[in-house]
């Protein structure tokens, strides 16, 4: 039905809109599956098993990052009409097992009727360790009906502060020079809102400042729009900037954030896995929302750190300050060595230091091996 339709028109006769970002599989592709997982901030992950292929290591890879960003999961078991009977339950029997084992603790429910469905989405929206596995085929629509239902009836996840009427602050994944348009920036509105009227800050630059820009037009699933609010993606002309101005991980902030950046930052670390240890001076790429630039470890809570290890540990940022968020989770990598964390404490550029008030531990359950 939607042959031939613009994409403006698709957008307004929708009465829900699910966007699906595409991410690699291969592990060559690692660093940009991990910087969009981080960066765009997704309500779900949905991950893909070959039921001939059975559940690979990348598989497993992946549904780590997934858990240590506490993203809910979804799984799709794809190419069904081609797998042997034994074969596709041998994937699901391994599949089932990883989600029930105690560093993910997960309940897998294999979705066959509506009322799957139906229990799933509910469920989905109080209880994160429901996990829904659909069955599915291209070939013959095996279970797609199915996925559909349960995407028009899944809620969008509350994992953002929703309230419209906080200090605006978005954060760029992408950059454009658009002829004709000019400076063009993508990402995603954290918190606050933002319209054509507001008074917004750009940073932080190499140096760690913020300067002030106008808003030219905003588009958001490529409709003109007049207000971009929390958790929406969106676009944005800017007036009068050059393309290299703009950068990955720089932020559009409201004049009342009063945003600052900082070179260092502390953050309670597990290390998922390391071949031997870490300790000062180690230097991996640190992930945190639209954020990735390598960082050094500076000091630490104990001399080396090892698979497995947790510890308070302070990084800085290799080649320029950056805005950083209390409470985020971040990635930090280097080869196939992996590491999850929070950001417990900034120190900014001026020397004034934040603090995030103790709560609950930065503990995330290890990854499945």
């Amino acid at each position: 039905p939607t042959w031939g339709m613009e994409w403006g028109e698709i957008v307004a006769a929708s009465s829900k809109v699910f966007t699906f970002i595409d991410l690699a599989g291969h592990e060559r592709y690692i660093k940009t599956t991990v910087s969009g997982m981080t960066g765009c901030v997704p309500d779900y992950t949905m991950v893909v098993v070959g039921s001939n292929m059975g559940v690979l290591r990348m598989t497993k890879e992946h549904l780590g990052v997934a858990l240590a960003l506490k993203y809910p999961l979804i799984f799709a078991v794809t190419k069904v009409d081609m797998c042997p009977a034994n074969i596709l339950k041998q994937t699901l029997d391994e599949l089932t097992k990883i989600l029930k084992s105690p560093g993910v603790n997960k309940l897998p429910v294999v979705v066959k009727t509506e009322g799957d469905v139906v229990l799933s989405a509910k469920s989905m929206a109080n209880d994160a360790r429901i996990a829904p596995i659909f069955l599915l085929s291209s070939v013959t629509g095996q279970s797609l009906d199915l996925l559909r239902l349960f995407l028009n009836l899944v809620p969008p996840r509350k994992a953002l502060d929703s309230n419209p009427d906080a200090p605006a602050e978005f954060h760029i994944d992408d950059t454009f020079y658009v002829a004709g348009v000019g400076a063009v920036v993508a990402g995603t509105m954290l918190r606050g809102s933002l319209t054509l009227r507001n008074s917004v800050l750009l940073g932080p630059d190499g140096r760690g400042l913020f300067i002030p820009v106008q808003l030219k037009s905003m588009m958001n699933k490529r409709m003109p729009v007049n207000r971009v609010t929390p958790g929406q993606t969106a676009t944005f002309a800017l007036k009068k900037l050059r393309k290299n101005q703009l950068r990955k991980g720089m932020i559009l902030a409201d004049a009342a954030l009063q945003p600052k950046a900082c070179m260092q930052f502390v953050a309670e670390v597990l290390v998922l896995h390391h071949p031997t240890t870490i300790g000062t001076n180690y230097q991996p790429v640190v992930h945190c929302l639209t954020i990735r630039q390598a960082s050094k470890i500076v000091s630490m809570q104990q001399d080396v750190l090892r698979t497995g290890d947790r510890a308070r540990v302070t990084f800085e940022f290799m080649y320029r300050p950056e805005y950083m968020v209390l409470g985020t989770r971040l990635i930090f990598r280097e080869g196939r060595t992996k590491g999850i964390g929070k950001v417990v404490g900034l120190i900014y550029t001026d020397g004034t230091t934040a603090d995030l008030p103790e709560e609950e531990p930065a503990a995330t359950p290890p990854p499945v091996r």
